[in-house]
């Protein structure tokens, strides 16, 4: 599939500022969910701009397209939440195995390395699940914390071990957990 982006022009990830001047395009090549048997792969054309602002650190950057792109990625958003969905329910090798026969690439550690740790909100949600999983079997443990209410269903921290006072002092951090 070819694709062009056509939107208004990107803003500075660091200023915020919004782009003025084109410094070039080029294409981007994305992996995107399969479409029955067939692999889809989306020729995307982006175009990099200049940051104009003098303060800002970044002198160019490139656009990106909301619901199909997200920066550092090889492939769209709709292959990466499903592939994050996949490796949450099943981990690692079990994840990959699913993937291959779905006709989709994705190794064990491209699967995991989606799993990173999400941004940790200042107070705990009001219903939280506690859990503990393994880094390493045998070896190293730690503990994953959810928010279990009705409609999150998210991952909110994942802490380095499964002692008590690990948890214990995450508690006292972010208040507000109601039920454990």
């Amino acid at each position: 599939m070819e694709a062009v982006s056509t939107g208004r022009p990107g803003r500075c990830p660091d200023c915020r500022k919004q782009a003025r001047r084109v410094h070039s395009a080029y294409q981007r090549i994305l992996d995107e969910r399969p479409l029955g048997s067939q692999r889809v792969v989306v020729r995307l054309r982006v175009r990099r701009y200049f940051c104009d602002r003098k303060k800002c650190s970044r002198k160019t950057f490139v656009e990106q397209v909301p619901g199909l792109s997200e920066r550092h990625r090889r492939s769209g958003t709709g292959l990466t939440g499903w592939l994050r969905s996949i490796a949450v329910e099943l981990g690692g090798r079990p994840a990959a195995r699913l993937c291959r026969r779905l006709l989709v690439a994705a190794g064990r550690t491209r699967l995991l390395r989606l799993l990173t740790a999400p941004p940790v909100p200042d107070r705990a949600p009001r219903v939280l699940g506690v859990d503990e999983f393994a880094f390493r079997k045998g070896c190293t443990y730690g503990t994953i914390l959810v928010d279990v209410d009705v409609e999150a269903g998210r991952v909110v921290d994942v802490l380095p071990d499964r002692t008590s006072e690990t948890f214990a002092a995450w508690l006292r951090d972010h208040p507000g957990a109601e039920i454990i």
